[in-house]
């Protein structure tokens, strides 16, 4: 058996190979990037974990049902440690 006569994955999916590093120009000096007001992202809620003590921000989920106040923790690992901390006090 020989090397398979066909076209590589991504040629046969239509997709174009592109060269790994982005050809995008630099911003020029002196112009600001992405300060634009338009641009910015909305300042986004945050708090420390219960558990671990580091930040974790608000998710759509939480803000859109209003659960973001009961919210303790930023995983599921940190509210299962935090209960066998419980349980063996």
């Amino acid at each position: 058996m020989g090397a398979p006569d066909h076209e590589p994955r991504w040629a046969r999916a239509g997709l174009a190979r592109t060269p790994r590093l982005c050809q995008r120009k630099p911003p020029q000096f002196g112009v600001a990037f992405c300060d634009d007001d338009a641009m910015s992202r909305p300042e986004v809620r945050s708090k420390p974990c219960a558990y671990c003590g580091r930040p974790f921000t608000d998710r759509k989920r939480w803000s859109g049902r209003d659960q973001w106040d009961e919210v303790l923790y930023c995983s599921r690992g940190c509210r299962a440690n935090a209960a066998k901390r419980r349980r063996r006090a």
